[in-house]
């Protein structure tokens, strides 16, 4: 299953991003641009989400000795609330089978049903895409980076197939921006304490992997895999902190096949490794991206094709 751009995936994200990153353990507090109505409504649903994790067990046998920092930049999102069949390439021959819409969602908007087959976005094909390296349908991937490309109030298409008729739904998009987060849990607090009193002399910033890059611009995901010549960790994490200062990167794309444009053909590529020379400034966190070159997408043995960049520069409190 594949629940395309809604709160499950930016649950994945986050928690790809705790472990490197012991940053501050901020309490939660009223800003000028919040409510203290807003305050107290995502103080109860947090108060909830560590109920449902505690009694899970999620948190262990001893929650009480958790020791967890979540620091997250701000975020564009689009949630269009569709679950779908994306477990194999077999199930998606013929087209996404729709599981459910998440209520008030854009889906529901647009009219998709359960049991719907999507087969088009925006006028592509989503038949026949094949598997990626994990075995799940890149019909999935399509439709998700489609969506990613519209700006806000863009018309999106979905043709299904529901009863044996195709059916046109069309509706505009809006994306919402999810401000940045910081939590702290546990001994959290007090290892960021100690780290900040490390980091206070020279200063610290952040170098990030995570995929926020605006697909109108060609810009793609990309893996960080050294950081001044040492492989940065633990697994999984996608942020990372370090000195302020310049800093030499080994970067690999993560551009999917699907968005080059050139068929299976692009699933051929010789991916090689590219550097970057990144410069931290203190207190801020720096983005990095794989850049299509459409001028050269033909390149596919000499890595031509794609460029790592920083695309963005975040202003975000170290540690």
């Amino acid at each position: 299953m594949f629940r395309i751009l809604g709160l499950s995936a930016l649950i994945t994200a986050s928690a790809g991003a705790l472990a490197a990153d012991a940053g501050s353990a901020p309490t939660l507090a009223a800003v000028s641009a919040v409510s203290p109505a807003t305050v107290q409504r995502v103080r109860e649903e947090m108060h909830q989400m560590l109920m449902r994790l505690a009694t899970s067990g999620a948190l262990g046998a001893h929650p009480e000795q958790v020791s967890l920092t979540i620091e997250e930049p701000e975020q564009r999102a689009i949630d269009l609330g569709l679950l779908v069949d994306s477990t194999n390439a077999a199930n998606a021959r013929d087209g996404l089978r729709v599981l459910g819409a998440t209520p008030g969602s854009t889906a529901e908007q647009l009219g998709v049903h359960p049991g719907d087959l999507v087969v088009a976005v925006n006028g592509r094909s989503l038949r026949d895409l094949g598997a990626d390296d994990r075995g799940r349908a890149l019909a999935a991937t399509t439709l998700r980076t489609d969506i990613e490309q519209l700006a806000n109030g863009a018309t999106l298409q979905l043709d299904v197939m529901r009863d044996g008729t195709r059916l046109a739904l069309n509706g505009p998009v809006q994306a919402v921006t999810l401000p940045a987060v910081k939590l702290g849990l546990g001994a959290a607090a007090a290892v960021a304490s100690e780290a900040q009193a490390g980091d206070a002399a020279s200063g610290c910033g952040r170098i990030s992997m995570q995929d926020l890059a605006p697909r109108q611009q060609k810009l793609y995901g990309a893996l960080i895999l050294t950081i001044d010549g040492v492989t940065p960790g633990p697994q999984g994490v996608k942020r990372f902190r370090v000195t302020a200062g310049e800093h030499k990167l080994e970067v690999a794309e993560r551009i999917p096949t699907s968005s080059m444009g050139l068929g299976e053909i692009a699933s051929l590529r010789s991916t090689k490794l590219k550097n970057l020379t990144v410069n931290v400034k203190p207190n801020t966190t720096v983005l990095i991206a794989a850049r299509f070159n459409e001028d050269r997408s033909t390149r596919l043995n000499d890595g031509g094709y794609w460029d790592p960049v920083a695309w963005r520069e975040i202003p975000e409190s170290c540690p």
